[in-house]
C-alpha cells in the first residue's frame, strides 16, 4: 500500500516520473517473489515456479490498480495533452556533452564494474565455464541483441550510445553473478535503467514537444536521481577495496575522481560568477530581492524606451496595498517580453499569464488561451464602453493597469476611455508618472 501511495503520488505531481519507477516497483516485487524460499506443492499439485509466476503478476496488478485507482479523482479531473512518443530524427546528444553531465558518475561507476568483473573472473575456475553450455544459445542471442543494438544507434548518428549501451550491458551482465549481494545487484539494475533511459531520449521524443526539450529535462531528472544514488553505493564499496588495486590503476582512479569532483563543485562558483556577470544594469547592487534590479534598467520595446522604475514603484506599491487574490488585467504580448510583469512579481491572477504556459498546460483547449489574449487587446484598444464592461465581469477584474508598457503596446485611442470614465466605472487608486492603477467598481 506505501509503494502505491508513494508512486501512484508521481503521476498528480510529476508525470512522467511514474513511466519509471512504476517498472522498478515491478522489478522489485519480481526479485522478491522469486527470491523467496520454495513451497511443497500447492492445491492440485501446483508447481513452485507456478505459483510465483502468478503470485508477480497479481501484484503487478494490485500495485497498478492502487497506484492509479487511489489518484482517480485527479485523474477523472485531468487532460493528459501528450499522450504518444514518436521518432525523434533531429540532432543528438554529442559525446563531450554527455560525459560533462555524466562524467563524475560515469567514471566512478565504470571502476566499481571493472573491479566487480575482476573479482568475478578471479573467483571463478576456467573448468566452471564448462557449465555455461547449456546456455550457449542463449548468450549468442545476448550478443547478437547487443551488436544490432550498437549498429542501430550507429546508424541513427547516436554517439552517447557507444558509452550509455556498453556500460548497459556490463552492468546487465554482472547480475547474473552469483552469491552478489542483494544490494549490489539491485544498484546495478538501478544504473542500467539509468543508462538506457538516456539512450531512450535519444531515439524518442514527446509528440508535440518543443524539439526535446522536456523529453530530455524530464527523463534526465530520473537518470541523474538513479545514476547519483548508484554512483554513491559504489564510491562507499570501491573505498575499502582501493588497496587491493595495483599502484598505477589506483593512483588512476583516485586522481580522476577528485579531478572530476573538483571540476564538477567548480560549477557553483562559475555559475555563480556568470550569472552576477549577466545583469539588466551594471550598477544593479548585488542582492537577494529580484526586484531592484528595476529602478536601474531600462527596457526597449513597441517602439519606446520605458524606465523600469516606474513600474517598480507601483508594483511596491500593489505588494504593501492588495489584499487577497483580485484579478488583475495588464498588457500581453509574445513570450520573452516585459509583459505580464504585475502578476509576476506581485503573485495576483491575471486575466491570463504566460502566452506558451498556458497554451501547453491546456493542450486540449489552447483556443480559450488565445481567445483570452486577443480578448485583453481588445479591451485595451477598443472604444466601446459597453465591450469594456463586458469583459470586466466575465473575468472578475479588480485592477486595471496603464503604464508605460500599455501605452507603448496599444497606443491612444481605447486607452483614453480610462481618464473618461473615471469616477463612474474605476477609480484611480494609484499614479504617477506615466503609470496609473485603476480599482473596478463594485
Amino acid at each position: 500500500m506505501v509503494g502505491a501511495i508513494t508512486i501512484g503520488a508521481l503521476y498528480p505531481t510529476n508525470l512522467s516520473d511514474i513511466y519509471t519507477y512504476l517498472p522498478i516497483g515491478f522489478a522489485v516485487l519480481t526479485f522478491r517473489i522469486w527470491r523467496s524460499e520454495p513451497r511443497p506443492r500447492g492445491p492440485a499439485g501446483m508447481p513452485d515456479w507456478f505459483r510465483k509466476l502468478a503470485l508477480t503478476l497479481g501484484s503487478m496488478a494490485l500495485l497498478t490498480v492502487l497506484a492509479y485507482g487511489l489518484y482517480e479523482p485527479y485523474r477523472a479531473a485531468y487532460s493528459q495533452g501528450y499522450r504518444s512518443v514518436e521518432a525523434w530524427t533531429n540532432s543528438h546528444t554529442p559525446i563531450w556533452s554527455y560525459l560533462t553531465h555524466w562524467g563524475v558518475f560515469l567514471f566512478i561507476i565504470t571502476g566499481w564494474l571493472a573491479w566487480e568483473t575482476r573479482q568475478w573472473l578471479a573467483s571463478t575456475p576456467a573448468s566452471s565455464l564448462n557449465k555455461l553450455r547449456p546456455y550457449q544459445i542463449w548468450i549468442e542471442a545476448s550478443i547478437a541483441i547487443f551488436l544490432v543494438g550498437l549498429l542501430y544507434l550507429a546508424y541513427r548518428g547516436v554517439q552517447v550510445g557507444w558509452v550509455a549501451w556498453p556500460l548497459a550491458a556490463w552492468a546487465g551482465v554482472l547480475l547474473l553473478r552469483p552469491g552478489l549481494p542483494d544490494a549490489k545487484r539491485f544498484v546495478l539494475f538501478l544504473t542500467g535503467t539509468a543508462l538506457v533511459i538516456s539512450i531512450v531520449v535519444e531515439v524518442f521524443v514527446v509528440r508535440g514537444d518543443i524539439g526535446r526539450m522536456n523529453t530530455i529535462f524530464k527523463f534526465y531528472l530520473q537518470g541523474w536521481a538513479l545514476l547519483s544514488v548508484s554512483a554513491a553505493a559504489a564510491f562507499i564499496w570501491l573505498l575499502p577495496e582501493l588497496r587491493q588495486w595495483l599502484p598505477g590503476w589506483r593512483n588512476f582512479f583516485q586522481v580522476g575522481t577528485a579531478g572530476l569532483l573538483v571540476g564538477a563543485a567548480l560549477y557553483t562558483v562559475s555559475a555563480t560568477t556568470d550569472k552576477l556577470q549577466d545583469r539588466m544594469a551594471p550598477n544593479v547592487p548585488l542582492t537577494l530581492d529580484s526586484i531592484t534590479y528595476m529602478p536601474h534598467a531600462q527596457y526597449a520595446d513597441f517602439g519606446a524606451t520605458m524606465d523600469l522604475l516606474h513600474d517598480y514603484k507601483a508594483i511596491r506599491w500593489m505588494q504593501d496595498h492588495v489584499q487577497g487574490s483580485p484579478v488583475i488585467v495588464e498588457a500581453n504580448c509574445p513570450e520573452y517580453h516585459w509583459c505580464t510583469r504585475f502578476t509576476i512579481y506581485t503573485g495576483l491572477p491575471g486575466v491570463v499569464g504566460w502566452n506558451w504556459h498556458q497554451r501547453q498546460q491546456r493542450t486540449l483547449v489552447p483556443q480559450l488561451v488565445e481567445d483570452r489574449v486577443s480578448e485583453v487587446g481588445d479591451f485595451y484598444t477598443t472604444t466601446d464602453i459597453q465591450q469594456a464592461k463586458a469583459f470586466l465581469k466575465r473575468y472578475n477584474v479588480r485592477y486595471i493597469i496603464v503604464g508605460q508598457l500599455e501605452r507603448a503596446e496599444y497606443k491612444e485611442g481605447g486607452l483614453g476611455k480610462f481618464p473618461q470614465y473615471e469616477g463612474q466605472l474605476w477609480d484611480a487608486v494609484y499614479r504617477e508618472g506615466e503609470t496609473t492603477i485603476y480599482e473596478v467598481r463594485p
